[in-house]
C-alpha cells in the first residue's frame, strides 16, 4: 500500500493532479494522486536500490480524478523475469507481452468477458507508454477497461527506476456488472472425453492482428471450440511479401461420443471459413 498523496513533481507526469491539499503535512504528501504508478514506481526504485534483481508489486486502490474517485487495480514488473541459467543463459527481463497476460489474467478473474476483449492503441496521457509496446483492452471502442505494456523510459527515469518497466491498469469500475446471481465461478465439471487438438496455419496480410484471427477462429463453434491460441508467427522465404503466416492451434471438446472424420472436416471447414472473413487464408 503506498500514499494516497504524491508531490507535484510526481503527479506531473499524468497531467498534474485534480486535487491539491491547501495544508500539506508535506510538499511531497500533497497532491491526491491521479494514477497508482507514482507510488508503484517509487517502490520499484527502492527495492532496485537495495539490490532486488526482479521486481512484481502490485496495489489496489483509488485515482482521484476531476470527476470522481476511480477504483483502480495497478501492477509493475521490473528487472528479470527469469534468472541467469545453465539452460536459458542471460537473465531475461521482462515484456510487453508478460504485461498482456498479467491484464487479460486479471480481467478474467474480475469477471470481465476476457475473449471479448479488443486491443487497441492506448489512450493514456503523453509520456506514459512506451510508442508501439502498449495498448489497451477495450469492450467496444470506447470502453477502455484497462492498459498495459512498457512504460516510456523517460517516465521510469523520472521516478529513478533502472531498465525496461512492463506496468497494467485495470480500471475496476469500468468492469460491467455481472447480471447473473450466485457464485462467480461455477462448479468444475471436467469433460468426459479427451479435447482433440487441430493446427491451422494461415496466410494474412500483416496489418491483420493475430488476436482478431483467434478471435474469429474461436468464434468458428462456439459449442465445440472451446479454445485458440497463436503459437507461431513467420514472414520470409516463402511468404508472400506484405504477408506473414500465423498458426493457430484449436482446441475441440466433443461432448457424448468422439469425433467422426466426417465431423472433424466440417469443424476444419468453419474454422477456414471464419478466418477469411477477416482477411486470413488457408496456407497450403
Amino acid at each position: 500500500m503506498t500514499w494516497s498523496f504524491v508531490s507535484d513533481r510526481e503527479a506531473a507526469p499524468f497531467g498534474g493532479g485534480a486535487w491539491s491539499l491547501a495544508n500539506p503535512i508535506s510538499e511531497d504528501l500533497k497532491v491526491m494522486r491521479p494514477s497508482l504508478l507514482p507510488g508503484l514506481l517509487a517502490a520499484a526504485a527502492r527495492n532496485q536500490n537495495r539490490g532486488a534483481d526482479s521486481i512484481r508489486l502490485f496495489e489496489i486502490g483509488r485515482r482521484y480524478l476531476t470527476d470522481a474517485e476511480h477504483p483502480t487495480l495497478c501492477l509493475v514488473m521490473a528487472g528479470d523475469k527469469t534468472p541467469r541459467g545453465w539452460q536459458a543463459g542471460k537473465a531475461q527481463p521482462f515484456d510487453a507481452f508478460d504485461a498482456k497476460a498479467a491484464a487479460l489474467a486479471l480481467l478474467d478473474a474480475a469477471g470481465a468477458p476476457a475473449d471479448r476483449l479488443q486491443v487497441m492503441e492506448p489512450v493514456a496521457e503523453a509520456g506514459i507508454w512506451h510508442p508501439g509496446q502498449a495498448a489497451t483492452l477495450r469492450l467496444g471502442p470506447k470502453a477502455v477497461l484497462a492498459e498495459f505494456g512498457a512504460l516510456h523510459p523517460s517516465l521510469a527515469r523520472h521516478y529513478d527506476v533502472d531498465g525496461a518497466v512492463m506496468a497494467v491498469q485495470i480500471f475496476l469500475d469500468a468492469i460491467p456488472a455481472k447480471r447473473a446471481s450466485g457464485p462467480a465461478r461455477s462448479a468444475f465439471t471436467p469433460p468426459a472425453l479427451q479435447p482433440v487438438r487441430r493446427d491451422f496455419a494461415f496466410l494474412a496480410p500483416e496489418t491483420l492482428a493475430a488476436a482478431d484471427l483467434v478471435r474469429a477462429v474461436k468464434g468458428a463453434d462456439k459449442a465445440i471450440i472451446t479454445d485458440a491460441r497463436l503459437f507461431d508467427r513467420f514472414a520470409g522465404q516463402g511468404v508472400p511479401e506484405g504477408q506473414v503466416s500465423l498458426a493457430v492451434e484449436v482446441m475441440l471438446q466433443p461432448a457424448e461420443k468422439s469425433f467422426a472424420e466426417a465431423e472433424l472436416k466440417a469443424i476444419a471447414d468453419k474454422v477456414v471459413a471464419a478466418a477469411a472473413r477477416v482477411g486470413a487464408v488457408l496456407r497450403g
